[in-house]
């Protein structure tokens, strides 16, 4: 006969749990195959979070499928009492957490350990942890009575100020779960994009417009920016320097988690732009594992006294929460390396397999011609791979390479790399979960970026931050309430670094931005690419009349059918010696095409035409045997060719980057032939009142106006 089974005792909580929700587990009958959403959506509401009847809805319409970036949530009276069906499950025994292997989302291509492996490593780290946290901060015991009594006597505006008051770092704030009225107003602020603009003085950084949500204005600098174990790292990154000048206005601005772009990069300032958002990444992911483990010392400790220790979130639904988006390996290997350098002490790398992999043995920087100008030397210097990702696992005093991106605190890869994974709409073996708890997105050299494909980084943008579609083992109890209300993408901060700025770029700026901080665009006030011109060359800056943005392909298109073409075909007659520059690729195909209806005397060099083209059609140029070169940017951002024989330029649209204006009138000057006068020389430069961007930066930021909207519709430099 089997032995009777002891009846368990239930406390006066236990009933009161039973009674309220009919079993003491609420998640104890949930198998594995239930939907994400319902569980996500029990679990809010069952939790006195995010119910002000003033709430706004940051979703409009019905969600369809796993679109997920806001949830249907009911929005009753906020409850008075305290949230005991989270502290029910902070009481009970955690389960152990089991991690889902993807056979996906690899990082290039395999781990070099396994995944049993990492998740040992961590459970030993964590083990560790919670000893020296116990000893390090002292956990608070305050009695569960007395804390509801003095929250029932407490008013929502008075809570707010204290809460306020007692947060002594900008990070804790932006990530802090906050239900009060005033959050609710900021985020609906920035659902409608209500801000307000103010011009900031930043004599180092250039023009600086802060958009400020809910009058916040410039706030001072945070008063604990830096974790004390990295400040001896830092220092031997800056060869036992202080941080630099443009590394404290850059953290400066990062560490008020506001969204930032910044349009001043440069290849001297390189070193201090990577190692200022490397070191603003690791602080973040140190931060935040130093409350994980302050947490779990205190659930520790209250499940050893048998008491409650409360409602304690701070995690996401999956484990990254850093993404660094680069174009090339080159960068990525610059950038692991600090990165690795500030959570090891400053110690140096060890690992032969990343070094093969990404560093620049085999691409020596003099394979590149030394005719090439510094920038395209210093671009392509190294491994120039552009599809690759690879995740970062910190530790307590080193990281960890090659680990895979389910196991990653930061995740540093290209938009190919990433598109590799994530995939495209009907894929079956798709996967962007985890993508889904990012906090912080920095996106560097989005001028390189530009030349490759947008099209992924807008791909990669617009999937950060959506609800997975598994759990991936997380833990509920200890999930952020913005992840579960679907308001993630309010709370993370994306960080764009360029050259120049772009209507690209200020796409994103716009639409995906949406920090509950604000966000800032930095560029600087720009001389003119026309005052670096050295060859005595008429330039001539012709304004296109279009009627609305949508149509300014199609204008510009026909005055160039209409009035240039056949100004073309007569100077071919006489001088054939004439570049048509085109910055689209769009717009290269097109021309293309139509001059080939046309079967006129030309060749054209993209960045898909072969090295034995490209060479065939300068030698042809600069023999006059051709009536004109069509030539796209792509081609000189990757190529730089040195085209001899250029007496006529012409500009069917102005290039993106300022120095390519330079370069190519200066070719008429250095690359000529002897036998031509000036007076053959000529620029004419195509423009509409939408390439604000472009103009300001080749006239400069004085008479960009005057160009864009004066009386005059055609301009003359000489």
């Amino acid at each position: 006969m089997p032995p009777a089974k002891k009846s368990r005792k239930l406390s006066r909580k236990d009933l009161n749990q039973l009674k309220e929700y009919g079993e003491l587990d609420p998640f104890s009958n949930l198998g594995e195959e239930n939907d994400l959403d319902d569980l996500i959506s029990k679990a809010i509401s069952r939790s006195g979070y995010g119910r002000l009847t003033g709430a706004p809805s940051l979703s409009k319409g019905k969600s369809k499928g796993h679109s997920h970036r806001g949830l249907a949530i009911s929005k009753p009276l906020k409850a008075s009492r305290p949230d005991a069906y989270s502290k029910l499950l902070n009481s009970l025994p955690a389960a152990p957490v089991t991690t889902a292997k993807r056979g996906v989302a690899t990082s290039d291509d395999e781990a070099e350990e396994s995944d049993n492996d990492a998740r040992m490593d961590d459970e030993e780290e964590d083990t560790a942890a919670v000893s020296d946290v116990e000893a390090e901060y002292e956990v608070d015991e305050v009695e569960h009575g007395a804390e509801e009594s003095e929250s029932e006597g407490e008013s929502e505006d008075e809570t707010d100020v204290a809460n306020s008051s007692a947060i002594k770092d900008y990070m804790e704030k932006h990530v802090a779960d906050d239900d009060s009225s005033l959050m609710h107003r900021r985020l609906a602020a920035v659902a409608q994009k209500e801000y307000t603009q103010v011009a900031v003085d930043e004599p180092l950084l250039g023009q600086a417009v802060l958009y400020s949500v809910d009058g916040q204005g410039v706030r001072p600098p945070n008063p604990n920016t830096i974790n004390p174990r990295l400040a001896k790292p830092l220092r031997k990154l800056n060869d036992g320097q202080d941080s630099s000048a443009l590394q404290q206005r850059l953290l400066g601005w990062f560490d008020q988690y506001l969204d930032v772009v910044y349009a001043d990069r440069s290849f001297d300032k390189e070193d201090d732009i990577t190692t200022a958002y490397a070191l603003h990444a690791m602080n973040h992911v140190l931060k935040s594992k130093d409350l994980e483990r302050r947490n779990k010392a205190k659930l520790s400790k209250a499940h050893a006294e048998g008491t409650d220790a409360g409602e304690l979130r701070d995690q996401g639904f999956t484990r990254p929460r850093v993404l660094i988006v680069l174009p090339f390996r080159n960068s990525a290997y610059k950038v692991v390396e600090k990165l690795y350098k500030l959570a090891s002490g400053g110690q140096e790398m060890s690992a032969p397999r990343f070094v093969k992999e990404y560093g620049p043995a085999g691409y020596e920087e003099s394979v590149i011609s030394k005719r090439k100008p510094d920038d395209f030397r210093k671009t392509f210097a190294g491994n120039i791979d552009d599809g690759f990702r690879i995740g970062v696992q910190l530790y307590r005093k080193t990281a960890r390479v090659y680990t895979e991106l389910y196991h990653s605190d930061i995740i540093v890869a290209s938009p190919l790399g990433l598109r590799m994974v994530t995939g495209s709409e009907g894929d079956e073996r798709r996967d962007f979960d985890f993508l889904s708890s990012i906090e912080m997105v920095i996106v560097d050299q989005c001028d390189a970026l530009l030349m490759q494909n947008w099209e992924h980084v807008s791909h990669v943008v617009s999937h950060l931050n959506l609800t997975p579609k598994k759990d991936h083992g997380c833990d509920f109890s200890r999930i952020r309430q913005w992840y579960l209300e679907g308001t993630a993408q309010h709370r993370r901060q994306t960080i764009l670094i360029s050259e120049y700025m772009t209507p690209e770029i200020q796409a994103v700026f716009n639409n995906n931005c949406r920090s509950i901080e604000g966000k800032v665009r930095i560029k600087p006030v720009y001389p003119g690419a026309v005052t670096d011109v050295v060859a005595q060359v008429s330039q001539v800056f012709k304004r296109l009349s279009v009627k609305r943005l949508q149509s300014a392909a199609d204008d510009r298109f026909a005055h160039f059918t209409d009035t240039v073409f056949p100004e073309l075909e007569k100077a071919a007659a006489g001088d054939k010696h004439t570049l048509v520059f085109v910055s689209s690729y769009f717009d290269f195909v097109r021309i293309r095409n139509y001059c080939r209806d046309k079967s006129c005397s030309f060749a054209a060099i993209s960045e898909y035409s072969t090295m034995s083209e490209a060479m065939s059609a300068r030698r042809s140029l600069y023999a006059g045997e051709l009536g004109f070169i069509l030539y796209s940017e792509r081609a000189h951002f990757y190529h730089r060719y040195p085209i001899k024989g250029i007496h006529r330029l012409v500009f069917y649209s102005l290039p993106e980057h300022p120095l390519f204006y330079t370069e190519l009138l200066n070719l008429m000057l250095t690359s000529n032939d002897e036998t031509a006068s000036p007076e053959l020389l000529s620029c004419t430069a195509l423009y509409t009142k939408y390439d604000q961007l472009k103009v300001e930066r080749i006239v400069g930021s004085r008479l960009a106006s005057q160009l864009l909207t004066g009386e005059r519709s055609q301009f003359t430099f000489a």
